[in-house]
């Protein structure tokens, strides 16, 4: 009967959505003929996402050093979610990534591979546990996975020899992270903040605490986020209780207060991406919500929504590069990891995704180039860009009241999903 119990769980947990793409940036995508890997999952990958069955490693090994050859191989593996890289919306070309050929004569397989870390993880689990080379050099995955990866032994060391650019240009938020100090597997992408979108229009008023969410006032138009980590955590936070130090009890008082506001029909619905549609056609007035989808919302759909931390505190995330164990090309994947610290790649990225960028003076550089689209009398690409360039990275004022997830074991990560999926049950 356990065994039965983990397996439905794994289930539900596969196939619920929980990425932070937004609507606008993946109609961008349509057309463009991208196949994303692991769509169709089969239950052996199901239940390797979640560590159940024989694709589980029982017992994790010490992630180490990757072996790096003396030259590149001249290729790269490079698994990413859809929409997170500069794209030329014409060709569906990524100038960036052939800037990166040109310079280093690596060509890239570029894959946008991963919808959700569970899902993307169970396809990369078992090679990864076998001790098998995986299929990418380099993956692009959200804080905690990262620290569940470290956890397992599955991702390489880096050779810091190799990436120069890390040390001389990263923010020091980016530096020494809770979930690979010392950045001894990781070096981050981009970042941003889960807090809550409103409309002023539907709400009738400010809206500045999680609480606000469960005003009977805005009964059936609340969205709140089907990412477990982030709905508990800001629950937590309106307790009084740290996310990051928070007991299984803890995690059980936030799930009653949300199990409450379910059952009296307090919510629209428990969203993945597709809040952001709801939110901007004015479904819902009020939602949890990514800090870059409002601010993208705000230039291109709905000018009226804005972002806000809760007084009580927000989730800050930050996406992360690394390398798996054994990868087949892991000096071409250092090369490019140093490549995104240069700000002259990393200023047409942020323009792009438009979330907090770790390279050091990209707002600046966002600004100069939003006064060079102003000069050649591209207004709206200026003020477009001066957007951008407000949330190119947090201010210590936002930082002060933005938490970290709680490293969960396998058994807490069970326990507390199973307490969410009550509330998403109702």
């Amino acid at each position: 009967m356990r065994d039965e119990t983990q397996i439905e769980r794994a289930i539900a947990r596969a196939f619920r959505p929980q990425r932070r793409l937004s609507r606008r940036m993946f109609l961008r995508q349509t057309g463009r003929g991208a196949v994303i890997a692991g769509s169709a999952l089969s239950l052996p990958a199901i239940l390797a996402a979640c560590g159940i069955g024989p694709g589980a490693s029982t017992a994790p090994s010490a992630g180490s050093q990757a072996a790096l050859p003396s030259a590149p191989a001249g290729t790269l593996d490079f698994a990413n979610w859809p929409a997170y890289i500069d794209i030329d919306e014409e060709t569906g070309d990524y100038p960036t990534l052939a800037k990166f050929t040109e310079e280093s004569g690596i060509e890239v397989a570029y894959t946008e591979a991963i919808n959700d870390n569970e899902e993307f993880f169970g396809v990369i689990q078992p090679d990864l546990a076998a001790g098998n080379p995986p299929q990418y050099d380099l993956i692009v995955m959200t804080d905690w996975m990262i620290e569940k990866m470290i956890r397992l032994g599955y991702l390489s060391e880096l050779d810091r020899s190799k990436i120069p650019n890390f040390d001389a240009n990263a923010l020091d938020l980016y530096k020494d992270p809770w979930y690979d100090p010392g950045n001894v597997h990781s070096m981050a992408w981009q970042s941003g903040i889960t807090g809550i979108g409103y409309n002023p229009t539907l709400t009738g008023r400010e809206i500045t605490t999680f609480d606000d969410l469960l005003d009977p006032e805005f009964a059936g138009r609340v969205g709140m986020f089907s990412e477990m980590r982030d709905t508990m955590s800001l629950a937590l936070l309106s307790l009084g209780i740290e996310p990051e130090e928070a007991t299984v009890d803890q995690a059980t008082q936030a799930k009653d207060k949300l199990l409450a506001a379910a059952q009296a029909g307090q919510f629209r619905n428990f969203y993945g991406n597709d809040y952001y549609d709801e939110l901007a056609n004015g479904n819902l007035a009020v939602t949890v919500a990514w800090s870059g989808d409002v601010s993208q919302m705000k230039l291109y759909d709905n000018p009226d929504v804005e972002f806000v931390v809760p007084d009580t505190g927000g989730m800050l995330w930050i996406d992360n590069m690394a390398i798996p164990n054994k990868a087949a090309h892991p000096l071409d994947a250092h090369m490019m990891m140093n490549f995104w610290y240069d700000i002259e790649n990393a200023v047409p990225l942020t323009e792009y995704v438009g979330y907090f960028s770790p390279v050091t003076g990209v707002t600046e550089r966002v600004l100069e180039d939003a006064e060079t689209a102003e000069a050649e009398g591209d207004q709206e690409w200026a003020d477009a860009l001066r957007v951008i360039a407000e949330t190119a990275n947090p201010t210590d004022e936002v930082l002060a009241n933005v938490h970290n997830y709680r490293k969960l074991s396998e058994e807490e990560e069970a326990q507390w999903n199973d307490l969410f999926n009550e509330v998403v049950a109702g």
